[in-house]
């Protein structure tokens, strides 16, 4: 099944079980990882370090070889090899007017997942010993989610630049400049409030139709590593059962949605990281949409259960079939100059 629990997070004491990650590793790198094998060597490599021996301007590196460092004039030139690919490419375009040069993969952006301040501040009550290293840990945080904020914030800035919003027929103006500076703002007027109610129906359609097995539904609603995972998941259940899945907890536009007072108060779908860019850099103007990429990282918090019916008709005995609660981090992403759904491309964890 395509839902998967949140993993435990490390805390600073068995008491206060709370304290986030620090980086955030998807699917595909941590299958990169695992699949790296220990070299035959137990001796640790050289570090790299200018050797003395060595003429002036050349580093040592960890074969005991001597390297040139790069001159600014070998920089410029490999600047000029991606200008002249960038050129060629849309020549290409011009050549072969069927020809799509943008259909290619795109890669994740550095979405991130921030921490929760306020359980970190909350945890400093729970150990009586004064610890330094705690407040270095909170600052840490206030940097880190400060950082993932003015990112936001620039992204969401293109987007209304390029009136990318879904839903939303965006004006940059100075009172615009309010709106973007917020992601976090659940109002049902706030810029990324479509994207929230999309971000909730895409989920649903690629959870029903990963139990009911329609793979055809997957592939339009999911991409990259989430897809292949997710299919490779469906062809390894049992055949001759049938799948049920259903959300038990409160999603309506009312938990979505909350008053004014609880407008940025957590709810069972929120987008906590964005990133969007120019990707599309042909000289005229798509076809279709816009040039942006965007991504949104999109924290899903619900209750869930799965019914299983074996060949007899008979229900399966399994843990997934009572209410259980799932937290999941996904990357949603936009290609804009296709006329395509948002889709599910990875999906994070908390380390």
């Amino acid at each position: 099944m395509a839902a998967v629990g949140l993993g435990t997070c490390r805390s600073w004491s068995s008491k206060a079980n709370v304290w986030p990650t620090v980086r955030s590793r998807s699917y595909a790198a941590m299958a990169v990882k695992s699949k790296q094998k220990p070299s035959g060597s137990q001796t640790s490599p050289t570090p790299r370090g200018r050797d003395t021996s060595s003429p002036k301007g050349e580093l040592q590196s960890s074969d005991g070889q001597a390297k040139k460092s790069k001159s600014p004039s070998s920089l410029e030139s490999a600047a000029e090899q991606n200008l002249r690919a960038m050129e060629s490419m849309k020549r290409f375009t011009k050549m072969y007017a069927t020809a799509d040069v943008w259909g290619t993969e795109m890669a994740s952006l550095d979405v991130e997942i921030p921490y929760d301040l306020r359980l970190m501040f909350r945890s400093l009550t729970t150990e009586p010993m004064f610890a330094p290293s705690k407040f270095s840990d909170i600052w840490y945080g206030i940097k880190y989610n400060t950082s993932n904020w003015m990112k936001n914030s620039y992204s969401m800035f293109v987007m209304a630049k390029a009136n990318a919003f879904p839903g939303r027929n965006v004006v940059l103006r100075v009172k615009t400049l309010g709106r973007i500076l917020s992601i976090r703002n659940n109002s049902p007027d706030a810029l990324l409030a479509p994207l929230r109610q999309i971000a909730l129906d895409t989920y649903r359609k690629v959870n029903t139709s990963v139990a009911r097995g329609h793979e055809g539904t997957v592939k339009e609603f999911t991409s990259g590593p989430f897809q292949g995972k997710t299919i490779k998941a469906m062809r390894r259940r049992e055949r001759g059962q049938a799948w049920a899945w259903s959300i038990t907890s409160d999603v309506s536009d009312a938990t979505l949605f909350p008053k004014s007072k609880k407008r940025r108060a957590p709810t069972p779908v929120d987008i906590v990281s964005v990133r969007a860019g120019e990707v599309y850099t042909e000289n005229a103007e798509p076809a279709n949409g816009h040039r942006l990429l965007i991504q949104a990282l999109v924290k899903f918090n619900t209750t869930q259960r799965i019914d299983i019916i074996d060949k007899r008709g008979q229900a399966v005995n399994s843990d997934l079939a009572g209410p259980r609660k799932v937290v999941q981090y996904l990357l949603l992403e936009k290609v804009g100059w296709y006329d395509t759904p948002w889709k599910i491309k990875d999906q994070l964890h908390k380390a």
